[in-house]
């Protein structure tokens, strides 16, 4: 007698998956900028960009002088553009639902809502796998490079310092423009405090009046926090260790230890007001798909488009800070 074959992926379950995707396809489409949030919430989001966009960053020269009746003088607008431009990237991956069985629904996710938790093990498959590319987007957001046939999100697009790399090579970010720091010493933990006050007391006078983020590899964060220990032997432990600001700064430069920054020996100082993120991923264009793979796999599919920018470079905006003595 001859065996049956059997399908394991019946019917029902491909068509429970696929009515998921449409109940839930805002949600699924919006999980991994929403899981890369911990880099994100450090830009301005540019949503619904698919190609390009020009940004200006506009300063003016104008100015009162004692009077005069017969007084004329020529005044100026100049608008630096810089253009910001999302590229396509696709995802299609199989999974196996079957690997899923025994999945928990009360295990404990920062990104995933009690709503889906509550929807189902179908929607909480998919939205675990769909929040998991949002750490890719987060490093894509500093390393990035550009690479049309590529295979990871790191090829989507150019990332933060990626642009400013291509910038420094061009000569527009530089020490004696002064968006540019160089430390003149490998970073310590005996040194690290002086290293940053240095940066404050060099940088533009205009950039040290904003509010300024430093976001750096956790190293120097870690290396500063030991060396404001060391040197202020007065404050008591675990009180004031964590300290957030540069001294000298007015608590106008505040520390982010960015885990995607690590290995780059970079670090950024600007206002999230300067960093931009394209995104599009809000229609039917980047809708999120389920076919039949096989006997027991699935296939996914999404779109979405995705770019980095600085607004300006500014010395008055920004400054790159390279930690490579």
């Amino acid at each position: 007698m001859a065996n049956s074959a059997e399908i394991r992926i019946t019917d029902a379950i491909l068509e429970q998956y696929k009515n998921t995707c449409i109940k839930w396809d805002p949600v699924l489409r919006q999980l991994p900028i929403r899981s890369a949030g911990d880099v994100l919430k450090f830009f301005v989001m540019v949503n619904g960009l698919r190609g390009k966009k020009l940004f200006g960053a506009i300063s003016g020269n104008s100015q009162f002088a004692p009077f005069k009746r017969d007084r004329k003088s020529k005044a100026s607008v100049d608008i630096d553009y810089r253009e910001i431009e999302t590229f396509h990237g696709n995802v299609i991956e199989t999974f196996a639902p079957v690997d899923y069985i025994d999945l928990p629904l009360a295990y404990d996710d920062p990104v995933i809502t009690e709503a889906i938790k509550k929807a189902g093990s179908t929607l909480l498959v998919l939205a675990q796998l769909v929040a998991a590319r949002g750490q890719h987007i987060a490093q894509c957001a500093f390393t990035g490079k550009r690479n049309p046939d590529g295979d990871t999100t790191l090829d989507i697009c150019d990332g933060l310092l990626t642009i400013a790399d291509k910038e420094i090579e061009a000569g527009n970010i530089s020490v004696d423009i002064g968006n540019l720091y160089k430390v003149s010493e490998a970073v310590t933990k005996d040194n690290a405090c002086d290293i940053a006050k240095d940066i404050v007391f060099t940088s533009n006078q205009f950039l040290r009046r904003e509010n300024n983020l430093m976001l750096c590899p956790t190293s120097f964060a870690y290396a500063f926090h030991e060396s404001y220990l060391l040197t202020h032997n007065g404050i008591p432990y675990n009180q004031q260790y964590d300290q957030p600001y540069v001294e000298g700064s007015g608590k106008k430069l505040t520390l982010i230890p960015v885990p995607e920054l690590d290995g780059t020996d970079k670090a950024i100082i600007t206002q999230k007001s300067n960093l931009l993120c394209g995104v599009y991923n809000s229609n039917d264009a980047t809708s999120v798909d389920i076919m039949r793979e096989g006997h027991y796999d699935l296939s996914m599919a999404s779109d979405m488009w995705l770019g980095f920018q600085f607004r300006t470079i500014d010395p008055r905006r920004l400054r790159i800070v390279d930690l490579v003595a």
